[in-house]
């Protein structure tokens, strides 16, 4: 029994109940770009267009119907023609009750440039669909790598505080042993504890924040909710570096309001090419049968004998008059011609200036960044100084208080600045086309 016992808590030591998988960003992204259901939709559309292609391009192909019909005509029509020739003034014919026809009709357009427009307008949707998901691809990789900065930003605070516990407990400690001894007041164990809660009420709340936070990472990339994760931690040693290329002006925005031009000047030559003639090839091939009874469907007999008639023809459609409806339909399509023209303009512009703006940001940002790791070190090594002066009894409560609290505030600063620094780099990476390289 004590065998199987020790067999069982090994087993146990061995498996780990929860395994957490640790994901860098280039996984995440990858897994988003993979996963993420929104962005599956945005493939499904570019499915869709090229099923929509294929659409068009069969209503330039032959189209072969087979018809089938039956008549029942109980108040049979008359023809009436001229029948002075037969000794009468009219000759009436009556048209027999029952009649039947079965075969097959062919229609194929032979020359309809409004047709063709419209596959080449088909296709340039297709493309339009194609511009809208790498552009939600983008935006997607935007939103992912801001929630797993935001997280390694809140994970780098929780560290960052759990360690000024660590250390404040240990000034408790020390302030407590001197309390006991005379060396000390109680005012200045109760300032150690209520510096000690405040910390750890920071502390529940960071990590509260951070169970959101990738809760909603995993939410966008698509990871099943039950299986905990981690991310990589802060490396403040290394910055990545933004290579300044200028403003990459095939970005899928700006290609996307171009192509929406460009339709839109293609719809427009599709309105006016409803001018121009068309011609159609019909066809047809049918058996037809006529009787005054219905039994005589079901015997052979003169009555119910079959007629075969076929023949092929041409169609020419010429359009003359619309009611002016075309006109005020290729008025419309210029202005919206006009207004992709200006909203291409519009976001040019605004991608400079975004640009020119990040740019600026990028340069002020670093430089903060590396002034904040700076004093964020310089406060921990003056509140080591001051600590251990306060253990050999020269200090007193009050300085190491207010350098704790100076090295709160530098912590913050760092963290706040490594984010902000991050999230500019972020932005100049998407307005220079180098989104990709965050997957390497």
């Amino acid at each position: 029994m004590k065998r199987l016992l020790f067999t069982f808590a090994i087993a146990c030591a061995l498996i780990p109940l929860n395994a957490q998988e640790t994901l860098t960003l280039s996984q995440c992204l990858r897994m988003g770009i993979e996963n993420n259901l929104q962005l599956q939709t945005r493939r499904n559309d570019i499915a869709k267009g090229g099923h929509a292609i294929t659409e068009n391009r069969a209503k330039l192909l032959p189209q072969i119907n087979a018809v089938v019909s039956m008549s029942d005509n109980f108040n049979p029509p008359v023809s009436v023609t001229d029948g002075s020739a037969y000794g009468n003034p009219y000759n009436v014919t009556k048209t027999l009750q029952y009649n039947a026809s079965a075969g097959l009709q062919l229609q194929m357009p032979l020359y309809n440039q409004t047709l063709l427009t419209a596959l080449d307008i088909t296709k340039m949707m297709d493309r339009i669909n194609r511009l809208g998901y790498d552009k939600a691809r983008n935006d997607l990789m935007e939103q992912i790598a801001k929630m797993y900065y935001l997280a390694q930003s809140t994970a780098e605070q929780i560290a960052i505080v759990r360690a000024n516990i660590t250390r404040l407990e240990e000034l408790k400690n020390i302030t407590v042993a001197f309390f006991d001894n005379g060396m000390a007041m109680e005012v200045d164990v109760k300032r150690v504890n209520i510096n000690l809660e405040n910390l750890q009420v920071q502390r529940d709340n960071a990590e509260a924040m951070l169970v959101q936070q990738i809760n909603m990472l995993k939410y966008v990339i698509d990871y099943p909710v039950d299986k905990d994760i981690a991310l990589t931690p802060v490396d403040a040693s290394s910055v990545e570096a933004v290579e300044l290329s200028g403003l990459c002006e095939s970005l899928p925005e700006l290609q996307l309001l171009q192509k929406q031009g460009e339709l839109s000047e293609k719809q427009q030559k599709m309105i006016q090419q409803g001018y121009l003639p068309s011609l159609m090839l019909t066809g047809n091939f049918t058996y037809s049968a006529f009787t005054d009874k219905f039994s005589n469907w079901f015997h052979s007999g003169p009555s119910n004998h079959w007629y075969n008639s076929s023949g092929l023809g041409i169609t020419l459609r010429v359009p003359v008059f619309d009611g002016l409806e075309k006109r005020s339909k290729i008025r419309k399509a210029k202005l919206d011609a006009e207004n992709a023209r200006l909203a291409y303009d519009d976001a040019l512009k605004g991608l400079r200036t975004q640009y020119m703006n990040a740019t600026n940001d990028l340069m002020n940002s670093r430089r903060n960044f590396t002034k904040q790791l700076d004093n964020y070190r310089l406060a921990e090594d003056v509140y080591a100084v001051t600590t251990e002066l306060y253990r050999e009894g020269i200090a007193s409560m009050t300085e190491v208080l207010q350098d704790e609290m100076q090295m709160s505030e530098a912590q913050n600063n760092y963290v706040t600045a490594h984010y902000s620094y991050r999230l500019t780099a972020l932005s100049l990476l998407r307005l220079t086309g180098q989104l990709d390289s965050l997957l390497k």
